[in-house]
């Protein structure tokens, strides 16, 4: 008894160098990837909960056609997405649970994407190098916006700007493809022949319930970003243009105050824009050479920092500096 006694100190210590063992890996590998030949600060990237692969991707995604199409109604937002000739709508209410669909539209290899943290849908051309690459979550967070990787090289991927941070492949770029997140009776007004995506796991996940309900209403971000403006609510629904490296936000609110759409000119393109506040979606036409992004607005202003707002309205009252 004596001897058994005396070795529990020794276990203890045993158990807890095995413990901060494997606390060291999971910060040296986080989710079991490897933070190589990384772009960012690596103390910046993040753990942001699920592990990988935890929030599922869709990697064989069906698709019914409209009228069969029950859980969409015509002021359900989708984001639309065509290319060859083909047309494919995936409701937001079931992307956010998924955040990635790798998908063929017309021919070319897609990934849609909607990262639930910062509002962002965004596609891509999953081709790399003439490599195609399929696309998971990785459970990590850079800038308070999710991380993409490939399965072909475990690279670590910006879901916000399609750029690998981290890994083999980090530099590389991935080709920007339109998407339109808007209610359905708008895209299938542009595309009354769309496909709708199907519900991916019925049995596992109730579609009719988001866990992001709360999140969206308040007024602060879950994890650290590179740059900060509380003039407006964190959450705020803007559209970010960029042409030629400039870049301008337009926000929900003030197209709002200036009567819900806008007519301008940036940089030598024509910006025209309608937001509707009932829907919570805008609507937009843009000139060719124009770069799009619809996102919260504390995301757009965390990855573009120099980012001007039309009609700046500058100090709100009652907002924090």
């Amino acid at each position: 008894m004596t001897t058994a006694r005396a070795a529990w100190p020794a276990r203890i210590a045993l158990a807890l160098l095995a413990c901060s063992l494997v606390a060291a890996e999971a910060e040296e590998r986080p989710n079991g990837f490897e933070i190589t030949r990384h772009r960012v600060d690596r103390t910046k990237i993040l753990a942001g909960g699920p592990s990988r692969d935890g929030i599922p991707p869709v990697d064989a995604p069906t698709f019914a056609d409209l009228e069969q199409a029950t859980w969409v109604a015509p002021d359900t937002p989708v984001l639309g997405v065509a290319s060859g000739g083909e047309a494919r709508a995936y409701p937001v209410h079931l992307i956010e649970r998924h955040q990635v669909v790798n998908d063929e539209i017309g021919g070319t290899p897609v990934a849609v994407t909607f990262d639930p943290l910062a509002g962002s849908p965004l596609a891509f051309d999953r081709r790399v190098d003439g490599r195609t690459l399929r696309f998971g979550v990785s459970g990590l967070i850079y800038n308070s916006n999710f991380l993409l990787y490939d399965r072909e090289t475990e690279s670590l991927w910006s879901q916000f700007n399609g750029e690998a941070i981290s890994g083999p492949l980090s530099g590389k770029r991935l080709t920007r493809l339109p998407v339109r997140q808007e209610d359905m009776a708008t895209w299938t007004g542009r595309h009354p022949d769309t496909r709708v995506l199907e519900r991916p796991d019925l049995r596992g996940i109730d579609y009719r319930y988001s866990p992001y309900t709360r999140y969206w209403q308040e007024d602060d971000v879950s994890f650290p970003v590179e740059a900060v403006d509380r003039r407006f609510h964190a959450k705020e629904i803007a559209v970010g243009v960029e042409v030629d490296g400039k870049r301008r936000a337009y926000l929900g609110s003030i197209v709002t105050a200036a009567g819900g759409s806008v007519q301008d000119e940036f940089h030598g393109k024509k910006i025209r824009l309608e937001y509707s506040s009932d829907l919570a979606v805008f609507r937009y036409e843009v000139d060719p050479g124009v770069e799009l992004t619809e996102a919260y607005w504390f995301a757009w202003k965390a990855f573009h920092p120099d980012t001007d707002v039309w009609k700046d309205p500058g100090e709100v009252p009652g907002r924090k500096p």
